[in-house]
């Protein structure tokens, strides 16, 4: 029998993506989806996302298979001001790899998963003139070693490290992958880091417009 392995979930493309496969294909899965109000900023997205996260989690389940859930809450006194978030613990990431340690200790988890895949280098190269390989190179190892409090570490897995353009991971592009949801479910995910189901304005939603995944007002392409 296989064992459940943990997947870090946010509601949005590329965590909905990889649990559809997973579900597809079978996989036992404990969802675990993180509020994230580490800073007073952030707080203001967490209605919205909240709603997101339970209309895609219920489709799923109703279409592909059931799943263990579970859901962690963050709310701090941060104040408004980023430079004052630059070096505080808990970023989304951070937070990410603290909570995901934690409970696989906890379930006693062997191996958890985070959405991201080879197209993802694509996106923030082109956004952000950066890449992700710093989610790959240890920088992050010391939240989740925290949260599994240096004890039975879980293997810290995404589709680009475990697939390498193949399975999960060969989408070519953004819009390939965003094309693999059906339009019931392109409807119900959400990606947007403002108080708003799509402020046309953030990181996020500029990656949905400049890779056609939705139109100028937030509808699906």
């Amino acid at each position: 029998m296989s064992e459940t392995e943990l997947l870090l979930f946010s509601g949005g493309p590329d965590s909905t993506i990889l649990l559809k496969d997973f579900l597809q294909k079978g996989k036992k899965i404990r969802v675990l989806y993180i509020e994230m109000g580490w800073s007073e900023r952030m707080k203001a997205r967490i209605p919205l996302q909240n709603k997101a996260v339970e209309n895609v989690l219920d489709y799923l389940r109703k279409t592909y298979g059931d799943f263990e859930y579970s859901k962690a809450s963050i709310h701090t006194s941060m104040n408004n001001h980023p430079e004052d978030e630059q070096h505080y613990f808990g970023k989304d990431d951070q937070w990410c790899m603290f909570f995901a340690g934690m409970f696989c200790r906890n379930y006693n988890i062997k191996k958890m998963w985070l959405g991201n895949f080879t197209y993802t280098t694509e996106v923030r190269r082109a956004r952000d003139g950066t890449t992700d390989d710093w989610k790959y190179d240890g920088q992050l190892n010391g939240w989740l070693e925290s949260g599994a409090r240096h004890n039975n570490v879980p293997e810290y897995c995404t589709p680009k490290t475990s697939f390498r353009g193949t399975d999960i991971d060969s989408f070519k592009t953004k819009k390939e992958a965003w094309d693999s949801l059906e339009p019931a479910l392109k409807h119900l995910v959400r990606s947007c880091t403002s108080d708003q189901w799509y402020c046309g304005k953030c990181s996020k939603c500029w990656t949905a417009q400049h890779y056609k995944l939705r139109d100028n007002v937030g509808k699906p392409l």
